[in-house]
């Protein structure tokens, strides 16, 4: 058995144009907890739109997510549910992510529903709508832009 390569996680400030997308996937015979991750357009002068792919990469290598056309694999305990809120551990040793979700989401998560991670690699503007981020995934999803994983909380 191999273990995966260490990736360094960004850092606390490229995670802070990191925004999170929650939905829930039902089927008669599952539901399976969405969680989508992608970063907002360049804002900052240091900032790039390789710049955020690449940071978007290293955040998918730290969780060990992995390609879009394969078996999501299971990343390991990565969401934890504290005093009713979602936080993400997405490598880092010392900080976590606090994701915004409904009651349902939440509440399934706790259950033991399967939490399954999507980081895009290209930008995003956080003010799409539904029906925009849709789109936007299915694009990354085709060109391979995409990595994903399966995680469940304890």
């Amino acid at each position: 058995m191999t273990t995966p390569e260490t990736i360094a996680p960004p850092g606390p400030g490229f995670i802070a144009g990191v925004r999170f997308a929650t939905g829930l996937q039902r089927t008669e015979a599952f539901t399976v907890a969405q969680l989508l991750a992608y970063h907002v357009p360049p804002r900052l002068p240091h900032e790039s739109v390789e710049r955020i792919g690449e940071g978007m990469r290293a955040l998918a290598g730290a969780m060990h997510l992995g390609p879009h056309d394969a078996h999501a694999p299971y990343i390991g305990h990565r969401i934890r549910i504290r005093a009713g809120a979602p936080w993400l551990d997405y490598g880092d040793d010392e900080y976590r992510v606090r994701v915004v979700a409904s009651y349902d989401w939440v509440r399934l998560v706790a259950a033991g529903t399967p939490v399954r991670v999507y980081v895009l690699f290209d930008p995003l503007d956080a003010g799409a709508d539904q029906a925009a981020t849709a789109a936007h995934a299915t694009d990354c999803y085709n060109r391979g832009a995409m990595r994903w994983g399966t995680t469940y909380h304890v």
